[in-house]
């Protein structure tokens, strides 16, 4: 009896923390994030912002899964989508240029997107503005 109390209650300020009241203002862990697994298209490119600083831009090629077979039952073709990322901190500039086309990565991001107004009246378009958090090498291209 006395154990089933004593966990109960170092379970409630857990439960806590875990749940937050409705509020209109963003928590800390509101945001956009994804993980993506592909390859590097081009070596990634060094460019300054600005103010001076050194970001890295690069773009990352991934398959997109198949759909279900039409009515014919065909699949429709796998098609792959391309992916530029940004980086920004002088620790992920000097990682990322050592990194070569072909190599094969995991990327955690974090992303927001952007509308886009059209300019001859249609609907707007969106992109996306992904910044890299991490990068693992899973594999290295190649050489001959």
């Amino acid at each position: 009896m006395f154990t089933i109390a004593r966990s109960a209650a170092a379970a409630a300020p857990r439960r806590a923390l875990l749940s937050r009241p409705f509020s209109s203002t963003p928590s800390a862990a509101d945001y956009a994030r994804m993980q993506l697994l592909g390859r590097l298209i081009a070596d990634p490119e060094t460019r300054a912002t600005r103010s001076g600083k050194d970001y890295v831009r690069y773009t990352l090629a991934t398959n997109d899964p198949v759909g279900p077979p039409g009515e014919d039952g065909e699949r429709p073709p796998e098609t792959t989508s391309f992916h530029n990322i940004f980086a920004f901190g002088d620790a992920a500039v000097q990682r990322l240029q050592k990194l070569q086309k072909g190599t094969l990565v995991v990327v955690d991001a974090e992303f927001r997107v952007q509308r886009n107004p059209s300019e001859d009246g249609g609907p707007a378009g969106s992109s996306y503005l992904v910044q890299h958090k991490s990068c693992h090498v899973v594999s290295r291209p190649k050489t001959e």
